[in-house]
Formats: structure tokens, sequence, C-alpha cells
């Protein structure tokens, strides 16, 4: 590997890049203008995208065109940015402000491309942030090595200089966007993540906001008339002087913020205990974090060797004044807060680099993190579904853990499926829910004769992965996540939407009493079924395509009946390829009414096979006078599967035994 690797702090407000220099000490590469941090900020102009300060300074003049706080929404698949005819997503916006730095990089460095990184994220980041950034980054023309929470970035730029020694760390985290706060040891070479609490939507950004209400709110009572929350202009440029007046405030006890709107001005005097009061529950919401990560690792205040500070807003005298009173200490001013991130991802990725190459590593320092979210599935107890954590928050990663009980419910059940979840809640609704996964492949068997393993997994990037094996074969089982559009809610109130195909068999040998008692016993089964969360198809032999459904209309169902009649031959397996192509993806209902003459009858078998694979579950029924009822019994994996009937009312009563069994 003879690319150059850099680190990558990809902040809320301001990012910055950072490489391992010839002698082994990280260093931050400066951007074009000289300036050892970028905002985060990107002005769209025409065909051009301006990226940092020209597009920082430029936002007022054009609001409509810029986009900034992006890593707020990083991992949110609604958020867009409209610009002219096009929509951009946080991953694209992302991927624009990390190719602005890659190729800023390689400038300074005289490389002709930089293909490594590691970029930083909030610790407290969960699943879809983490992957989003991976995506960002190699959408910029990157290979992600790892990413790396940024307080155990932070401490693995402070530990370079305290190999040898034994300390306990706190890294107050608050950066722009977020806010992180991670205990650490330190020994020897070795970094290990002890605990870490935060919050991805707390950062000097809401601080900000607080002081642009107050000045807002001041200027609607002085001219009452006005509304200046409507203009995009105002409110950009509000926010550069709230802004600049929170960086006078740290060295200043007052400041004054002057605001023009429609020719009319507003001078407002600021003092730091105004502000401060603005925004002291912000501050104490930090605060708790760091008590509750102080409890998780079995710390107390007094026995934190050093305290670093990370994150430009941590220059606020409110903050360094309460972490001073927590601790009993001066908190460390041995590492830059805007720089320390990128500096120990600098090192991460010099290190990542050499263990991918085969090389010697230029440092020796190793960093053991944790799964800052606990990993469960949705499980029921005595009716009730719950939250059952599978490896606990603050567990060291990489780490896995394997559920053996895992069996199927029904006969020929060929899919199974799990809610993943996030959190340490009992509730499932007050966790994140991961995904709806299936996994499917499952050989045919019996009712609870098919054993499942599933493995669950951080990687080393926090990353949650899932592998089922099938305990008899040991093959490892394909996943998906689901298609189906429903949520934990809907699975609690049982809102959960049901498919069911039904195919009849309407060959000639089916013509008479036996063809019309199916015909009316399926209409007043679909009648009294009939639901906002069950949808129903029929298919009939000789079609490739469903005479009625999906849908939820029964008139529609009811019509397409009227006009099923006997005629030809029975080629069951058209019909199944239809059905199964409908409710593709869907653990769907197949139920199948027939006397059991068909043709081509292998042809059905393997596409009953082909429905079972994907989760569907196959019932028959065999009507007639003398019906083939081995024939029949040849679609369903076993007896229980199959009914009898001879009357309306008898196939009208399996219909109802077959729903039964699909409740349970």
């Amino acid at each position: 590997m003879s690319s150059q690797a850099i680190g990558i702090d990809l902040g809320t407000t301001f990012s910055a890049v950072a490489y391992v220099n010839q002698h082994n000490v990280p260093e931050i590469i400066p951007n074009a203008h000289g300036d050892r941090i970028t905002p985060s900020v990107i002005l769209f102009d025409n065909d051009k995208q301006i990226i940092g300060i020209e597009a920082e300074k430029n936002a007022m003049a054009y609001a409509g065109q810029v986009a900034q706080f992006i890593k707020r929404h990083m991992g949110d698949p609604g958020y867009r940015f409209n610009y002219k005819d096009k929509s951009y997503t946080a991953i694209e916006l992302s991927s624009l402000l990390i190719k602005n730095l890659k190729e800023g990089a390689q400038k300074r460095l005289n490389q002709e491309e930089i293909k490594y990184a590691v970029i930083t994220v909030p610790a407290y980041f969960g699943q879809k942030e983490r992957k989003a950034t991976i995506e960002a980054g190699e959408r910029a023309g990157l290979k992600v090595l790892k990413i790396i929470n940024e307080p155990t970035a932070a401490a693995v730029a402070y530990g370079l200089n305290h190999r040898g020694s034994k300390k306990r760390c706190l890294v107050y985290d608050l950066g722009g966007g977020t806010f992180d706060v991670t205990i650490i040891e330190i020994q020897d070479n070795v970094i290990r993540v002890r605990s870490t609490e935060g919050d991805p939507k707390l950062g000097g950004k809401d601080w900000d906001d607080r002081l642009m209400e107050h000045v807002i709110n001041h200027f609607q009572e002085t001219y009452p008339e006005e509304e200046p929350l409507n203009d995009k202009s105002i409110l950009h440029d509000l926010r550069a002087r709230c802004t600049s007046a929170k960086f006078d405030l740290t060295q200043r006890p007052e400041t004054r913020i002057i605001v023009t709107y429609r020719n009319k001005p507003l001078r407002l005097t600021i003092t730091r205990e105004d502000f401060e009061n603005l925004t002291k529950d912000l501050l104490e919401r930090t605060l708790e974090k760091t008590q509750t990560a102080l409890k998780a690792a079995k710390y107390t205040a007094d026995e934190i060797d050093t305290v670093l500070l990370v994150g430009g807003s941590t220059r606020m005298p409110m903050v360094r004044r309460n972490i001073r009173e927590m601790f009993k200490q001066e908190p460390s001013t041995e590492i830059n807060p805007d720089e320390c991130v990128a500096l120990g991802a600098a090192l991460t990725a010099a290190l990542a680099a050499a263990l991918e190459s085969g090389k010697e590593a230029p440092i020796d320092i190793k960093t053991k993190d944790v799964a800052v979210h606990s990993l469960g599935m949705a499980a029921y107890q005595d009716g009730t579904l719950f939250n059952n954590v599978i490896i606990r928050k603050n567990t060291t990663i990489p780490f896995e853990h394997t559920v053996t009980n895992f069996a199927n419910t029904h006969n020929g059940q060929s899919m199974m499926n799990l809610w993943m979840l996030q959190g340490d809640s009992i509730n499932p609704l007050e966790c994140t829910a991961l995904g709806h996964f299936e996994f499917y492949g499952i050989p045919p068997r019996k009712s609870l004769e098919s054993k499942i393993s599933v493995t669950y997994r951080y990687n080393q990037n926090g990353i949650v992965e899932l592998e089922a094996r099938d305990i008899e074969t040991d093959k490892v089982l394909s996943h998906r996540i689901s298609s189906e559009k429903y949520s934990l809610h809907d699975v609690i109130n049982d809102n959960i939407p049901a498919h069911v195909a039904i195919i009849i068999d309407c060959s000639g040998s089916m013509y008479g009493e036996a063809l019309e008692s199916a015909k009316v016993a399926t209409r007043r089964f679909i009648e009294k079924n009939m639901n906002p969360n069950c949808s129903f198809a029929i298919f009939k032999t000789q079609s490739t395509k469903a005479i009625a459904g999906p849908t939820y209309d029964p008139a529609k169902l009811s019509k397409a009946l009227n006009e099923v009649v006997a005629i030809g031959k029975s080629t069951l397996h058209r019909p199944l390829q239809a059905a199964r192509r409908a409710l593709k993806n869907r653990g769907s209902i197949f139920v199948i009414i027939s006397d059991g003459y068909l043709s081509r009858a292998e042809d059905a078998q393997k596409e009953c096979a082909k429905i079972r694979k994907t989760g569907g579950r196959i019932f028959a029924i065999s009507v007639g006078p003398n019906p083939d009822k081995e024939s029949i019994k040849s679609l369903c994996v076993t007896d229980e599967d199959y009914a009898e009937a001879y009357d309306t009312l008898s196939i009208k009563h399996a219909l109802n035994n077959i729903l039964t069994r699909i409740e349970r």
C-alpha cells in the first residue's frame, strides 16, 4: 500500500484532515487557504460546489443555495437538500465535503491520489449513521479502512505522549452538533474504552440557536409587525452574528449584537451571565450524561486522572467552570480541542494501513472500543413483546454472541424473521428498530424440527452484522430486510398485513358441484375475513396472472369468482408461478383448492418448493366426489397442511381452519 492514509474528522460545523509524517508524528494538513480546519458548508453555484470558508461567508447572500449542519442528518433517509432540479441526500453532501478534504490533502502532500482513510463519527452514532459515513467516504473515492469514535480518536492523540503510563481519562466532547462523553483507561500502549454516553442532537449549534431565539424575541417585541423568521437570508446573517457573539463571550463579559431587518435596527447587549442563563439546561444535559458514563464505568469523579476537552464548544467558560467543579481539577490543555480528533484518526489510519499491507506499524498503540448501544431482538414473553438484549451496551468490540434456540413454528417453514433493536429499554417502541430481517432457505421439515442459530455481531466499526445457520446442515442462510411496510407498533397492535392467494382448479374434471362449492365457500370466507390488514388474490388454472387482487376490495374478488368456469386441463404450475410473483417476498399464504387431477404435477411441485423457499406457506384442500388425494398431498410438506372437503360447508370449514392455524 503505497498511497498515504489520512484521518478525517468529519464535523457538523468544521472538518479537519491529518496524516502521519515521515517522523511518525500526526500532523494536520492545512486547506488551500492555509487554515487547519474547514467549515462544513457547501454553496451550490450552478454546476459548481464551493466548499469551506467561501461558502460560509456567502451563506447570507445565497441562503437557499447553502447546505450546512449536514452531519445531523446522516442516516436519515427522508432528508433532502434541494437545489434547482437536483436533490441531495446527507450521504451525497458529506461525500462532497470528504472529497474536498481528500483533494486538498493530495495537493499539500504532493500525492497523485489518496485512496485510504479513517473517518471519525460521534460515539453515539447508531447503525444507520455509521453506514452512511462509510458510504460517503466510498463515494468520495476512498477505501474507508475504519471508522473510529471521536472521543476514542482524541484519546489516541493524547495517549501517543503517555505510552507506558497508567491513566484514567474522561473525554468530554462537545462539538458543533453532537455531544459524547467517554471514560478511557490508558495502560502502557493500550487505550481501552470503559463506557460511553452521548447525544447526537446536542452541540454548539444548540447554544447558537438559543441566542438566535433570544434576539428574535427581542426584535419581535420591538417590531411586532415584522416576521424575520420567514427570511432565510436574515436567519443566516443572524446565525453568523450569534456564533460570533458566542465566541466573543468566551473572552469578554459582554458583547453586542446588531441586527437590521427591513431597515429596522436592533442593538442588543448580551452579557455572559445572560448567555449562560439562556443555555443552562443544555449544559446540564451534558453533565447528566457525564455522571451516567462515570456510573457505567464504576468510577467516581475523584478517580479520574485527566479530563480531556474536545470540540470548539468546550472553550465556553461555562463548560470549563462546571467541569472544574465536578472533577476538582483543571481540564488538560495538552491537546488542541479542534484538532485532536483528526490527529487521532490519522494515527489510527496509519495503523490500519500497515495492518492491511502487512507492514510494520509506525507506532505501537492499540485501541479497544465498546458498543455504544445495546443490541437486542423483539421477542414474546407471556404474550407481550419485549426487547431481549443480546449484547449489552459498553461491551468491548468486536464482539459476537450466538443464540441457538430458534425453531420452525409450522410444517414446511422455510423462512424465519426477527426484528433487530438497538437500545436498553425493555419496551421495543423505546428502542431503535434496525430492521425486520428475513432468513430464508431453511429446508422444509415438520414443526419444531428445524433448529436455527443466529449470531449477532458488532464489528470493529460498531456496525451490526447478522448470520443465521441451519444447525443440521451447518448451512448459512440468506437474509434480507423485509419489503413489508409495517412497524413494530403494528406488530404490538396486531396490525400485521397478511396476503392470501387462493388458487382454484377450474379444469374440466371440476365441473359441477365441486367447483360451485369452492366458489361459494371462497366468497364467504373472504367476506368474513376481509380487513385492512389482509389482502386476497384469486388465481385459476390455465391463468398466468391473477383474475383479481391482491386487493382489499371484496366486491372485485366476488366479481372475479363469478367468472370462474370449468374448462380444459389443470395446469396448476402456471397460476402458482403467477401467485409467487404477485406476492413476492411477502411470506404469504397460498391455498390450493383442487380435485387433484393435475397436468404436469411435477412442475406444480417445483413451484410449491420455490414458494416455500421465499417464505410462503402452502395449504391444499381436495374437493369433489373422487379426488386424487395423493396428488394434492404431494404439494404440501406434511399431512397437517392438507384437508379434505366435499361441499360448501366443509370447504369453508377447511379454509377457516387454515386461518386459525396461521394466527396461532
